[in-house]
């Protein structure tokens, strides 16, 4: 099979202009086929016996006792603060004149 990127000469036309008619008959026979099944079901003549149920529920929970203070908390001071001296290199002084 070869690849090319144009069609041979003898090879016969597509017809233009039917692909947007194609998919809008696919539409619509979708569309129909959709609403019939809707038509259906809501019009059907059996339909389930709808009966009420009561379930008692507790919406709200007891209140709770409150909770007991916390105690205060002790602050402590940092620790000092000990940081040594960088090395001197050699040649090198702080303080440039």
């Amino acid at each position: 099979m070869l690849l090319r990127s144009a069609p041979p000469k003898h090879m016969p036309k597509m017809p233009r202009g039917w692909g947007w008619q194609i998919k809008l008959g696919c539409l619509v026979v979708l569309g129909g086929l959709y609403g019939g099944f809707m038509w259906h079901i809501t019009h059907q003549k059996v339909r389930p016996v709808m009966e009420r149920i009561d379930i008692p529920v507790m919406v709200l929970a007891p209140p709770k006792p409150p909770a007991p203070p916390t105690p205060p908390i002790a602050m402590q001071p940092p620790p000092p603060v000990t940081v040594a001296d960088p090395p001197s290199l050699p040649g090198y002084s702080r303080h440039r004149p």
